[in-house]
């Protein structure tokens, strides 16, 4: 229940956002942290007390004549999302300070915050569906209003790409109602748990019309693979990422990306025994083509938001690979590989959340985003261009930070299924290293390019900010069992 009143408290703060006249950044600030202050203690409180399976339940009937009730339900792998999401919004919303935007703004990135929240912690398909939909119009609107150069089309193509892919999830949800209801005849139910139950499925599904079990995977993969986003879905992501101001770019890289990968742990890993062979090896071939071919194009990218945008879609090409090979393998290589993907998600988005706040901060002191102009930055920022090295390190993999447990995880639980075919996912992770040490070497290390002028540091408020998310990325390096044992455990006990 405790998770149903913060969830409600961030509703009423996402009003107070939308009204309050003055000092809206401020207002927005302290929600935002209020709200990850609550969700770090029931993560904490849950860690030590976790046995396994679900760690919170609650109903909310609304009409049960036809199936609708707010069903409230955490695991261990929304619970983690849960708390990444908290800490990407409220550092999205800290380092907006320095611009001008008024309370429609902050607003919509409450909005924001509010829909992520609810989408994690329902257990009713209908509540997915709607909160999945909410999400769509702040963040649409977030680019169309406060973006930068081409916001118009750029805002356009994130919504089609983004309400297609929300038509196919749809079509999925009403398939699955409608075959419950009409095979089992015992009331109408949108109850994930009882629609994604195997039993159902297998009986009533796959072995009298296995074609619509196709179809259900189908909406459910193309929603998933266009929020990642993955290949070849990805056409939104260049123009919404680098068009976006980089408050709502934080939010698309670590908080909207994860969408994606929750639906594949939460929608689809539970019915993975219906999905073939051909299908599995196409979902993991699409992983580790998106991690090279993202890998690749990035590396020809001079402009550094758009380098981290390609990134970061390469990153979440780990989590097709980790789902793919989950289903393929068995046993601790099946657990270790599911665990790896969670994980991932989260490394990935506090990771990006770093890298993209570092860039933010370099851009407004330095006016340019391009190697070709910032250049030798250790020299007149060398605290924020420390952070902005950490991020970079953690993005390609470094032993001792957050995204080396995961990408190790999935890596070595992949071998026995890949075979030679890991040498692909290995390239990507070589390339991936190349242009995150290029980026590196060509804008912070070398002779400062004076025509910057002089420029000074972050703030305290933002080293502090920083260093509180490096701190995170740390800590899940080196004591990963914060997260990792509990998702293994419920992993390991069926999903």
């Amino acid at each position: 229940m405790f998770i149903v009143y913060i969830f409600i408290l961030l509703l009423i703060m996402t009003l107070v956002s939308f009204v309050v006249k003055r000092s809206a950044h401020k207002v927005a600030t302290v929600e935002s942290v209020i709200i990850l202050f609550l969700t770090s203690i029931y993560a904490y409180l849950r860690f030590y007390s976790y046995a396994g399976g679900m760690m919170s339940v609650a109903s909310f009937p609304i009409d049960t004549s036809i199936g609708i009730s707010f069903l409230v339900g955490v695991t261990p792998v929304s619970l983690a999302l849960l708390f990444l999401t908290t800490v990407i919004m409220a550092m999205a919303i800290f380092v907006s300070g320095r611009e001008s935007y008024d309370r429609r703004f902050y607003g919509l990135m409450m909005a924001t915050e509010a829909g992520l929240y609810g989408l994690l912690i329902s257990r009713n398909f209908l509540f997915f569906y709607v909160f999945w939909e909410a999400i769509i119009i702040p963040v649409f609107l977030l680019i169309a209003l406060f973006g930068g150069k081409n916001r118009e089309m750029a805002s356009l193509k994130f919504f089609v790409y983004t309400q297609l892919g929300s038509v196919f999830l749809l079509l999925s949800i009403l398939t699955l109602f409608s075959f419950y209801n009409t095979s089992y005849h015992h009331g109408f139910t949108l109850n994930m748990g009882k629609l994604l139950s195997t039993a159902f499925i297998n009986g009533y599904i796959t072995s009298a019309q296995p074609f619509w079990t196709d179809f259900i995977l189908f909406g459910f993969f193309f929603a998933f693979l266009v929020k990642m986003p993955s290949f070849p879905l990805h056409s939104w992501l260049p123009d919404a990422y680098t068009s976006a101001p980089y408050p709502v770019t934080i939010v698309l890289s670590g908080a909207i990306s994860l969408m994606g990968g929750y639906g594949f742990y939460a929608v689809i890993y539970p019915i993975a025994g219906t999905i073939g062979f051909v299908a599995a090896w196409i979902i993991l071939l699409l992983g580790i083509i998106s991690l090279v071919y993202f890998a690749l194009v990035a590396m020809f990218q001079e402009n550094m938001k758009k380098m981290i945008s390609y990134a970061s879609a390469a990153s979440m090409g780990f989590i097709s690979i980790s789902l793919g090979v989950g289903i393929l393998s068995s046993g601790y290589n099946t657990y270790t590989s599911i665990t790896g993907g969670v994980f991932q998600i989260l490394a990935h988005g506090l990771i990006m959340g770093l890298i993209f706040s570092s860039l933010y901060i370099i851009k407004l002191n330095t006016g340019s985003e391009s190697t070709l102009t910032v250049r030798g930055l250790f020299r007149e920022m060398p605290i924020v261009s420390a952070f902005f090295l950490g991020g970079l390190m953690a993005s390609l993999g470094l032993p001792g930070l957050a995204g080396f447990i995961a990408e190790a995880s999935i890596v070595l639980s992949s071998y026995s299924t890949l075979g030679m075919i890991i040498f692909f996912v290995i390239f990507g992770m070589i390339i991936t290293a190349s242009y995150h040490i290029w980026a590196a070497q060509k804008s912070l290390n070398g002779p400062y390019n004076e025509f910057l002028g002089s420029i000074r540091d972050g703030t305290r408020g933002e080293i502090a900010a920083l260093s509180l998310m490096f701190v995170l990325i740390l800590a899940l390096g080196i004591y990963p069992a914060i997260f990792y044992h509990m998702i293994f455990i419920y992993v390991k006990g069926g999903i």
